[in-house]
């Protein structure tokens, strides 16, 4: 949690995806969609604020397959 107090406060789109990776890991038992929670919601803020373009390829790919997974694999 000492992370989360280093981070830019500032800036909504990266503080709220760094909490919510943080928060999501023990609230569903599982890092892997701790991990999906953060990159969803990056992806998903910098889109909403037009700062899609600041964001990698691979951030959208891997954000894109977490919210295949969730989608079409919701008991796996």
């Amino acid at each position: 949690m000492r992370e989360l107090v280093d981070l830019d406060w500032s800036d909504a789109t990266e503080v709220v995806p760094a909490a919510l990776t943080a928060l999501g890991m023990p609230f569903t038992y599982s890092v892997a969609n701790g991990v999906a929670f953060g990159f969803i919601t990056y992806a998903g803020l910098k889109l909403l604020t037009g700062q899609a373009r600041t964001v990698p390829v691979m951030v959208w790919i891997i954000a894109a397959v977490f919210v295949f997974k969730f989608y079409h694999l919701p008991g796996h």
